[in-house]
């Protein structure tokens, strides 16, 4: 339950970053999916429906937030944690660049669901090229932060089992 309660607070503290410092920063358009990286965790760590239900109220909030089409990133975390869930039953996941490569593909598959789910439903006319570049630069960024949220995410978690 504390682990469950720290990663929400961790989730908060994310969502309240990407929403209120970045649109300050200048390259803020250029800002990795932190919100993803959390997901990804829970998709390594969290193997239970509790993870699946945490990852589909990440996304959940960041449509809430962003005033993208509801359920449109619901969808994209849901996918996203059961691909990293299913990947790290087969795959060894637990140094560095595991982790760092299961994120950029995190990232592709966001991508990927979100792109797939909106030209289902709307006419996205070469939107494909403009969205792949990016798709790469945002899932190189998330990445490149992967290692230090994981960090930080196994000292929230280490702090929940200690008290």
């Amino acid at each position: 339950m504390r682990s469950a309660s720290l990663i929400a607070l961790t989730t908060v503290a994310v969502l309240l970053f990407q929403t209120t410092v970045v649109p300050l920063l200048p390259f803020g358009a250029l800002m990795p999916d932190l919100l993803l990286v959390v997901c990804v965790y829970l998709g390594l760590h969290f193997h239970s429906p509790a993870g699946a239900l945490g990852a589909f109220a990440i996304g959940y909030v960041e449509d809430s937030f962003s005033g993208a089409v509801p359920g449109l990133n619901a969808f994209a975390m849901t996918v996203v944690f059961i691909t990293v869930y299913l990947a790290s039953r087969q795959l060894w996941v637990s140094n560095a660049l595991s982790k760092v490569v299961m994120v950029f593909l995190a990232s592709l598959v966001k991508a990927f669901a979100v792109l797939a789910l909106l030209g289902l439903f709307l006419s996205l006319e070469g939107v494909w090229r403009t969205a792949m570049k990016y798709v790469l630069v945002e899932a190189v960024l998330a990445a490149a932060v992967g290692p230090l949220m994981f960090a930080l995410l196994a000292r929230t978690q280490h702090v929940a089992v200690e008290h």
